[in-house]
């Protein structure tokens, strides 16, 4: 275990087996409620006869409705602790899987959906940051990192197992045993362990109860908070947008198939070496650091893909920067809002704005289509995407700014 020094001088270790538990519980969460449904709609689709719009609806509308969530699952770990909801979510989640491999009709799809959205307001990555930050102290940041670093390898991970599963199974016994990969782990990691975390934080919750029920509402009084929403909005609907697109955006400019998919494989492993490079700094770097080169390279990148022509290796370099800058930016919106506006209320706090981060992901494909048919190509596209990078990176930058001329005593979440 790393030794490491608390704010007030005192020295403990940091709990790496409890981080990598609910890194693994991550890594599995996002496996089988998101990332395996790129590979089951396929299946689904050719059986029920379904388009891939109409099915993209659903996970939309899931996605609608984590954000509609998310302040409440906040709150609620604020109060309590995550370690019921986490549960209970989880047992829910499975219990939705199988459902979902009996569907026969396209509104039970839509149904289970909205169902799904809930359950990942209670498990996914901003309930889990808030359970960190509330138990961890100053650890939350090294912790948050881990826990990203495992969770990014979803795609690597459970993208190849759920094809596997289909392929020997079929798409609805696929969903069972996903189900049943999913339920131990991402049920029992949280019942079992975070029993001891949350009892020794109980009395310190219950004490600022008072204090903490207007911090967010006193956060929203600051123009940081407003440009934090901004920047994150603006990056949700850019690079949302750019990954549902990327393919067929690199086809109509001349790429093959091949090098398309290529180009688009780089991006994962971009994104965990970002984090990577992100966890080896962290004692050295800070949120506005960390925040302002996200954004940076996420511009940077979109400027290179915008020149990139066929058969030049430039645009690895973008797959690359855009990666890496999406790998750092998922900590940022963790880490920036604590460091900025105070930890005290963490769970509400993330969790407003984490709302409209979710309409923004939710809206973004169907954004995208209409503007590529307005504009009767991606070039419109990309200049509105490349608008939106640069706002983010504005905005942010703006953020930092005002929040550094905060005094301690004026931050919302501050002692």
């Amino acid at each position: 275990m790393t030794i490491s020094d608390d704010s007030d001088g005192a020295v403990h270790r940091f709990p790496w087996p409890l981080v990598l538990a609910l890194a693994l519980a991550q890594l599995v969460a996002w496996g089988t409620f998101y990332y395996a449904f790129a590979i089951l709609m396929t299946p689904m689709g050719a059986e029920l006869g379904w388009s891939k719009t109409e099915m993209n609806g659903a996970l939309s509308l899931g996605l609608a409705v984590t954000g509609l969530a998310s302040f409440a699952a906040g709150r609620w770990i604020d109060r309590h602790g995550g370690r019921a909801l986490m549960t209970l979510g989880s047992v829910v989640g499975a219990a939705l899987l199988m459902l979902w491999s009996e569907i026969t009709q396209l509104w039970q799809l839509y149904a289970i959906w909205v169902c799904i959205g809930a359950v990942c307001a209670a498990i996914l990555y901003d309930p889990v940051f808030a359970v960190v930050a509330r138990a961890f102290a100053a650890d939350y940041r090294r912790a948050i990192t881990t826990i990203t670093l495992l969770g990014g390898l979803a795609s690597t991970v459970f993208i190849p197992v759920t094809h596997g599963l289909v392929e020997i199974f079929g798409w609805r016994r696929a969903l069972l045993v996903l189900a049943l990969i999913e339920l131990p782990i991402c049920a029992g990691i949280p019942w079992l362990l975070l029993r001891g975390r949350e009892t020794a934080v109980a009395a310190a919750a219950a004490s600022t109860e008072g204090r903490r029920v207007g911090v967010v509402r006193r956060a929203m009084r600051q123009p940081v908070y407003w440009l934090l929403v901004a920047s994150f909005v603006s990056f949700a609907l850019f690079y949302t947008a750019l990954l549902f697109n990327l393919v067929p955006l690199l086809r109509e400019r001349g790429f093959t198939t091949g090098e398309a998919v290529a180009i688009y494989a780089c991006i994962g492993p971009s994104q965990v070496a970002g984090r990577i490079v992100l966890l080896t700094l962290e004692r050295r770097l800070t949120a506005t650091v960390a925040g302002i080169a996200a954004t940076a390279l996420q511009v940077t990148a979109l400027i290179i893909l915008g020149t990139a022509v066929p058969g030049s290796l430039s645009v690895y370099a973008f797959a690359v920067a855009f990666g890496s800058g999406m790998g750092i930016k998922t900590i940022v919106q963790a880490t920036a809002a604590p460091e900025f506006l105070g930890r005290e209320g963490y769970g509400a706090l993330q969790g407003s704005i984490m709302t409209p981060i979710y309409a923004a992901q939710a809206v973004s494909p169907f954004a995208a289509a209409m503007i590529w048919q307005f504009g009767g190509g991606y070039d419109l596209l990309q200049r509105v995407l490349l608008l939106c990078a640069v706002v983010a990176a504005a905005a942010f930058a703006l953020a930092a700014f005002l929040a550094s001329r905060l005094p301690p005593r004026v931050r919302p979440g501050a002692p």
